[in-house]
């Protein structure tokens, strides 16, 4: 059975948190809100890499691999749940700054 690695996640939510954190102490803005927008760059990044990078001239595009019906499904799963969570991540942030 294979199992998540929870690593990349919590260095992500860690150095996300630090900047928060940052932002408070010199602007007096809302840590949680500095932290989900932070969390949010990071993620709308990173979507764009991934899409980017499996284009037709992108660094992970292999012909018959990466351009399959299967891995096209997958691609579009990952997009709608990538973006899913940055939805959730907005309404947060919004929420926190109200």
């Amino acid at each position: 059975m294979n199992s998540i690695n929870l690593k990349p996640a919590a260095i992500m939510i860690s150095a996300c948190l630090l900047t928060g954190w940052s932002i408070e102490y010199l602007t007096g803005f809302s840590w949680l809100t500095a932290t989900l927008l932070a969390m949010i760059t990071v993620l709308v990044n990173g979507l764009i890499i991934f899409n980017e990078d499996l284009d037709e001239e992108g660094y992970d595009y292999q012909e018959g691999v990466t351009d399959t019906p299967e891995a096209k499904a997958e691609k579009i799963k990952a997009n709608k749940i990538q973006a899913a969570i940055i939805v959730l991540l907005i309404i947060g942030a919004v929420w926190s700054y109200i």
